[in-house]
């Protein structure tokens, strides 16, 4: 009855605004934490990486792209650096979903030189206080423009790292942290989960319980993958139980058993999660089978682990999201990169790929 209860909750409440935005690219993650992160290019000291874009619309007049911190995997600051780089930018004759490891082969007729070699100075980033980052902070501007033809196609982003200077030193290859999003071509969307509010210890133990989150958007269903450290350990018996609340608020009140550990998630639904906690106090699983939510409501959570014999329980810290739609299909972005050369004929193709704005 839970996942009903949850749907009737989100139901009557008003879709999230959407603030005033440039052309994101993939464009459902606009408003929307990528699943993933990724360093290329920005972070490489010598790299070539295309971007193939299909959802840039038709007539689009691009002065210059930018990318934005990842906020999930690091909390940390990312330092400055200076980057040695230019930029082309064509219409590829190759769609997302056809793209070639061949860099010549995606590059479309009369290429144009966006950004002729230079040295950009980026600046620092800190972890935002909610997801996803609420602006791109790395903006590279062109100096020549580029119109999309009218009828739209395949934009080919094509950026070389010829160097740069860090804070480790010249020509290092760094941990920039950019958002990316990883695309499935049948659709599937996975959406992490924001770590933020500390949870509390588990009885008898100083360091905090902590957890990570990620929603699943399927064909027909959802999933919940989640991890726990620092837990309530199990003693042997299996006895120990991991669980998750889901709310539509944030709340903050104190367990009344445990009065340092807070209830961060307003917890309208509780689901216990299969299988058991380890000896360690860890846990790792998923609740698969739950209803498909309307995409694009905050949800508030919260993981827990708890012993069904002696009632010792710990919270872990709060936990958000934002409910995903379908992926897109076919997919919107591809990325082929080589990451220790600029110079080579060849790359990677991948479908995880960073989030860009384009101005």
């Amino acid at each position: 009855m839970s996942r009903y209860l949850l749907l009737s909750v989100l139901a009557p409440l008003a879709s999230l605004p959407l603030s005033a935005q440039t052309v994101v690219s993939p464009a459902d993650r606009a408003e929307l934490e990528g699943s993933s992160f990724t360093h290329f290019p920005l972070g490489r000291a010598s790299t070539r990486m295309q971007t193939l874009h299909r959802d840039l619309p038709g007539g689009t007049l691009l002065l210059g792209h930018a990318y934005r911190r990842d906020a999930i995997q690091v909390t940390g600051a990312v330092d400055p650096m200076a980057i040695d780089l230019q930029v082309t930018v064509s219409m590829s004759p190759n769609a997302p979903n056809q793209a070639s490891a061949t860099f010549a082969n995606n590059v479309g007729p009369s290429p144009v030189v966006v950004l002729p070699r230079t040295v950009l100075t980026l600046p620092g980033t800190a972890r935002p206080s909610l997801d996803p980052a609420p602006g791109f902070e790395l903006t590279i501007p062109y100096s020549v423009p580029f119109q999309v033809p009218a009828q739209g196609g395949t934009v080919c982003i094509d950026v070389e790292i010829f160097g740069n200077v860090t804070s480790a030193g010249a020509d290092k290859n760094v941990s920039v942290y950019l958002d990316a999003h990883q695309q499935y071509s049948d659709g599937r969307c996975e959406q992490p989960a924001f770590r933020t509010f500390l949870g509390c210890p588990a009885p008898g133990s100083t360091t905090n319980s902590y957890g990570t989150m990620s929603l699943w958007r399927l064909t027909g269903s959802s999933q919940l993958d989640l991890s726990i450290r620092y837990g309530v350990a199990d003693a042997g018996n299996g006895l120990t139980r991991a669980f998750v609340l889901l709310g539509t608020g944030l709340d903050g009140s104190p367990w009344p058993l445990q009065p340092n550990c807070p209830f961060w998630s307003s917890a309208e639904v509780w689901y216990a999660m299969p299988g058991t906690m380890d000896a360690s106090g860890n846990y790792d699983g998923t609740l698969t089978g739950l209803s498909l939510l309307p995409p694009g409501y905050r949800l508030w959570c919260q993981a827990g682990s708890i012993d069904l014999g002696t009632a010792a329980m710990a919270f872990t810290d709060a936990l958000t999201l934002v409910t995903p739609p379908t992926g897109l299909v076919p997919v919107a972005a591809a990325r082929v990169a080589n990451s220790t050369d600029h110079s080579a004929a060849t790359g990677t193709v991948s479908l995880a790929v960073p989030v860009m704005s384009f101005f």
